[in-house]
């Protein structure tokens, strides 16, 4: 007998990693992972537990993964949110803001996954890796100065498609998501201090709007179930049309 879809979009008795948990897209993918323990019908929702950490800080980075494996006895995914972007000219970039934002969307993510892999690998279990990306990482934003940050999420998309390589053979998946432009609090903050980034938010994507942390929840928990069992490698964009209009963009932008 097939496996229904309830079964198949189930988390129901996993233990996911959210990095970046505490905000924006990383909240409401953790939210999201709690709702789907209860897909399955007569299962009791998941709950969430928080942790601290600096993921700058290789001590405590590796602490606070510690905990959890010790707290919840074995992991089967992660999902990685926690990153900064800095919005500036690319010739007033300094050597502190490409260190301070490749120890959080780099390194940070790197050994985030590293850990889990490990545990992962300990354990003989099938699981998924999930990494937030961008859409900087294949075209530019209009209104933004973004070069530092791109080659940050070129980083990543480069990384998850070897990895996605390397791990095949363990049974775990690497993939990513590319969202467009997002109504998190960092991009919000970003458009108080420019105006006209309200309206390339909602006129750039062709379909009219900018889009919120909950429009990628089911575009991870796709990549986390056993719904997506055979897909390892993959980007999957979420970008409102953006990737696919005249060069990216509106032109008169």
């Amino acid at each position: 007998m097939s496996e229904t879809i309830n079964s198949l979009m189930s988390l129901a008795g996993r233990t996911i990693i959210v990095m970046g948990g505490g905000r924006g897209i990383g909240l409401s993918l953790a939210q999201a992972c709690v709702e789907a323990e209860a897909v399955v019908a007569a299962k009791i929702p998941g709950r969430l537990h928080y942790y601290s950490c600096d993921v700058t800080s290789k001590e405590q980075l590796l602490q606070v993964f510690d905990r959890i494996f010790e707290d919840h006895k074995g992991v089967h995914g992660i999902i990685t949110a926690a990153g900064i972007c800095i919005d500036k000219p690319f010739l007033e970039h300094t050597w502190e803001d490409i260190q301070r934002q490749q120890a959080v969307n780099e390194a940070g993510t790197f050994f985030a996954v590293q850990h889990t892999v490990r545990k992962m690998k300990e354990q003989g279990t099938k699981g998924s890796v999930v990494m937030i990306c961008s859409q900087t990482a294949q075209h530019v934003s209009p209104g933004h100065q973004l070069t530092a940050y791109a080659g940050n999420e070129g980083f990543v998309w480069s990384l998850a498609r070897n990895l996605a390589h390397e791990l095949a053979a363990h049974g775990i998946r690497v993939n990513t998501i590319s969202p467009g432009y997002i109504a998190t609090t960092m991009n919000l903050s970003i458009a108080a201090r420019r105006p006209d980034l309200h309206r390339i938010f909602n006129e750039a994507p062709p379909m009219g709007r900018v889009w919120k942390p909950e429009d990628l929840k089911m575009a991870a928990l796709y990549l986390l179930s056993d719904g997506s069992a055979y897909v390892t490698g993959l980007d999957l964009v979420v970008d409102g049309g953006m990737g696919v209009s005249s060069g990216g963009f509106k032109s008169t932008l």
